[in-house]
């Protein structure tokens, strides 16, 4: 039960700036781009990695379209939340369903 670079190494690899698919980002808008009383970030969904580290997509939903950011700050708390509410959702149709099976 070890992953391919665990029994390659024996060590365990670490895997902290892996990020939730699909939380909301907050991304840096540059001085240059805003202007003046406009806000400071722009709040996108993380869509994936690029191949040029530390660098991820994002999907921006006020313009549509998908842009590669560096500085983002990610909400990963909002997207567990979600993830749990709708696991419990799941569940209870499941429950339901297999209710209305049993009463056949």
């Amino acid at each position: 039960m070890k992953t391919p670079e665990e029994a390659f190494s024996d060590k365990r690899p670490n895997v902290g700036h892996f990020k939730i698919f699909g939380s909301s980002v907050y991304c840096h808008v540059t001085e240059d781009v805003r202007k003046k009383l406009e806000s400071t970030a722009k709040l996108g969904i993380f869509v994936g990695y690029t191949d040029t580290p530390h660098n991820y997509q994002v999907y921006l939903s006020t313009s549509q379209r998908t842009v590669v950011r560096k500085y983002l700050k990610f909400d990963e708390k909002k997207a567990m939340r979600v993830s749990l509410e709708r696991e419990l959702q799941l569940q209870v149709v499941e429950e339901l369903l297999v209710l209305k099976e049993d009463e056949r």
